[in-house]
């Protein structure tokens, strides 16, 4: 996979202070994929260390008033002729730059609010359709699948993914997708985000979502207490079995500790080949019904 990223997450002194923002999940792709490296502003002739700057009514500014548009612009120009010249699958930046921000950058007045808006660089790379995210965003790349934290304008797929995560015996008849509109299921999806156990990452392959693990402490099949969040996990049919639901269950685990939550449950029919795959992330059945076990993850 050819990556483009933003130099100073690789480690590069080109940081507006003369340092760096070192990221380890972008220092690993380094191996086993072609990475390279970008800085716009160093490349639009702006030194390191140098003043900060913010993007100030479409014109970029620094702090002490001096006008660097033309600096970010050239910069961003020759990022773009990178870009076309070796085809990156993926463009992997510096969040909230003036440069660099692909969801978010800073509004201009240097109070350090923020705006949904993209920086120069970014805005012109996926304006000519190149593939962007921010670091923060990325979890890791997997056999060339992007696992990456779900957008927030992206929550629509729940309902989608949640009608495909319905496990169907074989023989029976798949149900009428609006069975996701009942009660008992709409509480996997409604108001995601708003809770502190809402966490999601998806699997994504050549720009298409193939795959989404969720978390959310809600009083669903798998509910244990109030403490401990329930999982919820679905792939399209032609990407399973290929070890993607694991890395996706083992980063959402490494999320959870990381924010931390001391365990996981989930409900699943004994039926389901899933169990398996769960047992080897770290559940354990902690209970049972006639059709599905619980099952518990310490973390």
């Amino acid at each position: 996979m050819k990556i483009m990223v933003s130099a100073c997450l690789a480690g590069e002194k080109c940081k507006y202070n003369g340092g760096d923002n070192r990221n380890e999940k972008v220092l690993q792709l380094f191996a086993g994929n072609d990475v390279i490296t970008v800085c716009p502003e160093q490349m639009g002739g702006l030194p390191a260390p140098r003043v900060p700057s913010e993007i100030r009514e479409g014109v970029v500014t620094a702090k002490d008033g001096r006008i660097v548009d033309a600096q970010f612009r050239t910069g961003a120009k020759k990022c773009l002729e990178i870009a076309r010249r070796e085809q990156p699958d993926l463009v992997v930046l510096q969040p909230r730059s003036p440069s660099c921000g692909v969801k978010q950058r800073y509004d201009g007045t240097f109070t350090g609010t923020l705006i949904n808006e993209a920086g120069m660089t970014a805005q012109l790379l996926m304006e000519n359709g190149f593939r962007c995210i921010d670091a923060e965003d990325l979890i890791e790349i997997y056999d060339g699948i992007l696992i990456r934290k779900l957008y927030s304008c992206e929550n629509a797929l729940l309902k989608d993914f949640l009608y495909e995560a319905i496990f169907i015996p074989e023989g029976v008849e798949p149900p009428a997708r609006d069975i996701v509109e009942r009660p008992e299921l709409r509480l996997y999806y409604e108001d995601f985000g708003s809770g502190s156990a809402d966490h999601c990452l998806v699997a994504e392959a050549d720009g298409d979502v193939v795959g989404v693990v969720w978390t959310r402490i809600m009083d669903d099949y798998g509910h244990v207490n109030d403490e401990t969040p329930s999982f919820a996990i679905s792939l399209v049919p032609k990407y399973r079995g290929q070890g993607i639901g694991t890395r996706l269950m083992r980063d959402m685990l490494a999320l959870l500790k990381e924010r931390g939550f001391k365990q996981a449950s989930l409900a699943v029919q004994k039926a389901n080949y899933a169990v398996r795959m769960y047992k080897n992330v770290g559940f354990e059945i902690v209970d049972e019904n006639d059709e599905e076990f619980i099952m518990m993850c310490s973390l």
